[in-house]
């Protein structure tokens, strides 16, 4: 996901460079530009990313010449964080589109420029940070005026796509992500000053031969746009605008991301489980909150379970109902890794009305397992935890207790190891 952020910020190169002055004049100087921007991603939360801008951008250029368009090039880090939240919905590839936006200041105009880039296919890490690398070609323009033209690198609009190795989506599926550029941070890109030669005006009736240019700007924009620098040496007319602005570079690099402590999920349960000694099947439908942790795929839950209803038959004509309920014992913890979930419940089963043949044989509220039993579930490859998915298990059932007289009738019935569940989880609509 963050790999987009790459692209983007090369499309804001792209879009930068298309606003320098032609490289005619003067040789290209290479440039440098590290930007942190806070992005919002789902899953993971907003997240830091780095994002370094380089390009060779002429120093000098001439009023009039057209810029040959050339290439910059944004390498963006994507951090630990989203490397684990694309794995973790199992995604081996990130590509998508940018739109990165910047402002070229000039004598005659301040131009606002938008310029797309693509973001290549690029594989996606087991763990850890990796780099994403995008070019762009920046168009031509051309300036009318002589003095400086600074170029400043704005926000970046990522359209991202996650994919998995087969080639299809994962529950991310495309998304946006509007990353803001941290505040406090040198945008600027590039100063070029640009000269006053005679491919415009060659009729230098008024200066010397040593700025003839100056008094171009005249027949457009009447000196009002540099009436300060008419005489003096035009080609610095705000030398002191560069200066202050390339040394601080350095400051973005000291930003790092923050991930997320922990992310939160929700789900609906259905499904069912049977118990082993009556062969019954008991309906199952409830809820699961959980709290990931990123890093370590650790979660803890809290699981509901909504009172059921048991039917059997004994000895193939001995009809035997009873209502079942589930209370949990402390937190349901679990796994998520290689895509595979696994999970721990501990659940105290009651059975606070049993009947037989219709007539009530235990009507305590006090019926239930001796034990709290330990319900292991286990999802299938792939699970995404942004869909849900299946998870199955079996679990024991230990004898029952406060059952009243018939105690030791109704236990037997349900005790004993062997009984399977097997649940759907949905995402709770938000």
């Amino acid at each position: 996901m963050v790999a987009a952020a790459a692209s983007a910020t090369v499309a804001t190169g792209a879009a930068l460079t298309a606003v320098l002055a032609g490289a005619g004049t003067s040789a290209a100087d290479p440039v440098s530009l590290t930007l942190n921007y806070s992005c919002p991603f789902p899953l993971i939360g907003t997240q830091t990313l780095q994002i370094v801008i380089s390009a060779d951008i002429p120093t000098t250029v001439n009023v009039g010449e057209p810029t040959p368009a050339f290439t910059v090039t944004a390498v963006a880090t994507v951090p630990p964080t989203a490397t684990q939240g694309l794995t973790l919905v199992g995604a081996a590839t990130v590509e998508g589109s940018a739109k990165a936006s910047s402002t070229v200041t000039a004598p005659e105009a301040t131009i606002p420029v938008t310029v797309p880039a693509t973001i290549p296919v690029t594989p996606v890490p087991a763990s850890g940070s990796f780099d994403t690398v995008a070019t762009g070609d920046a168009p031509s323009l051309t300036f009318t005026q002589a003095g400086r033209a600074t170029i400043t690198v704005g926000d970046i609009l990522l359209t991202l796509h996650p994919k998995r190795a087969d080639g299809t989506d994962t529950g991310l599926g495309v998304f946006d992500s509007q990353c803001t550029q941290v505040a406090g941070q040198n945008n600027t890109l590039a100063n070029i000053t640009i000269n006053g030669g005679t491919t415009t005006e060659p009729t230098t009736t008024e200066p010397t031969t040593t700025e003839p240019t100056t008094t171009e700007p005249t027949t457009t924009e009447p000196t009002t746009t540099e009436p300060t620098t008419t005489e003096p040496t035009t080609t610095e007319p705000t030398t002191t605008e560069p200066t202050t602005s390339e040394p601080s570079t350095t400051e973005p690099t000291t930003t790092t991301s923050n991930p997320p402590t922990g992310i939160d999920y929700s789900y609906t349960l259905e499904g069912d489980s049977v118990v082993k000694k009556l062969n019954a099947t008991v309906p199952l439908s409830g809820g699961i909150d959980a709290n990931l942790d990123l890093a370590s795929g650790n979660f803890t839950a809290d699981l509901s379970l909504e009172p059921s209803k048991l039917k059997a038959t004994l000895f193939h004509f001995i009809p035997i109902t009873a209502k079942v309920a589930f209370e949990q014992e402390g937190k349901t913890t679990g796994t998520l890794a290689g895509g595979v979930l696994n999970s721990t419940s501990h659940t105290t089963i009651k059975l606070p009305s049993v009947k037989v043949f219709g007539f009530p044989i235990s009507k305590s509220p006090k019926c239930q397992s001796s034990e709290p039993s330990e319900i292991n579930l286990t999802s299938g490859p792939g699970f995404d935890p942004l869909a849900g998915g299946d998870l199955s298990g079996t679990y024991e059932i230990a004898p029952l207790e406060n059952c009243g007289p018939l105690t030791g009738l109704i236990s037997p019935l349900a005790t004993g190891p062997g009984n399977t569940i097997d649940v759907t989880l949905s995402p709770k609509e938000s």
